[in-house]
């Protein structure tokens, strides 16, 4: 199913629970009560078509948006979501993470020290993923909205180094399952779950990039 402005967001949500972790990033907190997507667009200034491009792009993994359908959507507003969604991941998903992580680390020893110092390891790589789109991809999209095609970068740089971290958090699940003894299982559980919805999410984030952002910058660059 694709979203459409005439929805209601209670609708949406029921219809994916993992919006849950979209609309915060654009700034939408919960409690909106009977109001349509238009309305809420309208109400916080947020960009109609991007928000329904990016709901679409996250819950529907087979959707392919149309370049016709994505020449509507502003890339400063298409950057300002990417720099909230990281700044989500940083500050919150995985600090929440980390913090349940350690809870398990705590009484298992030398295999607890093995899984913390690999999900610190992690964290490094998607702090470095990111900060390189902070600091070369965005400036240079943003550049060249305003300048035109440049001519020490293109967007098929990024495309090679668009690296799939959350692959690597398949090891960092093997250890959990495979090496740290059971301590306390609903807690194990628990960083069990996280870790698989941080995954998905993370791989959502990418499919947004790839199917957005990419295509976007594609038609800048012809230009």
């Amino acid at each position: 199913m694709l979203f459409s402005e005439k929805m209601k967001l209670a609708d949406m949500m029921l219809a994916s629970s993992k919006l849950l972790y979209v609309f915060p990033r654009f700034g939408i907190k919960l409690g909106f009560g009977e109001k349509s997507v238009s309305d809420i667009c309208s109400e916080l200034d947020i960009s109609l078509p991007l928000f329904l491009q990016v709901c679409n792009v996250y819950t529907n993994p087979d959707y392919l948006p149309e370049i016709e359908e994505l020449s509507r959507i502003k890339m400063h507003d298409l950057i300002a979501y990417l720099r909230n969604s990281h700044s989500d991941y940083l500050k919150l998903r995985i600090a929440n993470l980390r913090a349940k992580i350690l809870k398990v680390a705590a009484g298992c020893g030398k295999n607890g020290t093995m899984l913390l110092k690999f999900f610190d390891g992690y964290v490094n790589e998607v702090v470095k993923h990111f900060s390189y789109e902070e600091k070369i991809v965005f400036p240079y999209v943003e550049k060249l909205v305003e300048q035109g095609p440049q001519s020490e970068y293109n967007i098929g740089i990024y495309e090679k180094n668009h690296t799939d971290i959350e692959e690597k958090l398949d090891d960092l699940k093997n250890i959990l399952i495979k090496y740290v003894p059971e301590a306390d299982f609903s807690e194990q559980r628990e960083v069990l779950r996280e870790l698989f919805l941080f995954e998905e999410d993370l791989n959502r984030h990418s499919l947004i990039e790839d199917r957005i952002l990419v295509p976007l910058v594609l038609e800048l660059e012809k230009k």
